[in-house]
C-alpha cells in the first residue's frame, strides 16, 4: 500500500510540474476574407464558369496561411473531398470555378479556406 501511495504522490507530481509550465504558443494573424459572389441573388448552372470572390481590402499585416481553397457547401454540408479549387493566393480576391454536377438546390454556399474557414450566402444551382 505504501508503495502504490508513493508512486501516486510521484506521479501527481510529475503531472503538476509539466502542465505548470509556461507554453509557448505561436501567435497566429486569421485572415476571414467575405465572400462576395456568390451572393443571395446567384443562380449557377450546372457546368458553367463562374467566378467565386472575396474581400482582400482589410488583410491582417501578416498572413500564416496564403493559400486558399474553395469547397461548396449544400445545407451547411461542406463537400471537403472535392473543392472547386486549391492552391489558390488567397490575397487574389477571386478564381474561376466550374460549377459541379450536383443535386439542384437553394440552399448551397461557398467557403473560402485559408487561416479560416468563411461562408458566403445562400444561393442556388440548377440544370
Amino acid at each position: 500500500m505504501q508503495f502504490i501511495l508513493s508512486a501516486l504522490f510521484f506521479f501527481f507530481s510529475l503531472f503538476s510540474i509539466v502542465f505548470s509550465a509556461p507554453v509557448q504558443l505561436e501567435q497566429r494573424d486569421v485572415f476571414v476574407p467575405p465572400v462576395l459572389l456568390p451572393n443571395v441573388h446567384s443562380v449557377w448552372k450546372i457546368g458553367s464558369k463562374q467566378t467565386v470572390s472575396w474581400d482582400v481590402t482589410h488583410p491582417p499585416k501578416q498572413i500564416t496561411n496564403n493559400k486558399a481553397m474553395i469547397v461548396l457547401a449544400k445545407n451547411s454540408y461542406l463537400d471537403i473531398e472535392h473543392p472547386l479549387a486549391t492552391n489558390i493566393d488567397v490575397m487574389a480576391g477571386k478564381v474561376q470555378i466550374t460549377v459541379p454536377n450536383v443535386t439542384p438546390g437553394k440552399d448551397y454556399q461557398i467557403v473560402v479556406f485559408g487561416d479560416s474557414g468563411n461562408a458566403g450566402a445562400f444561393f442556388s444551382i440548377t440544370h
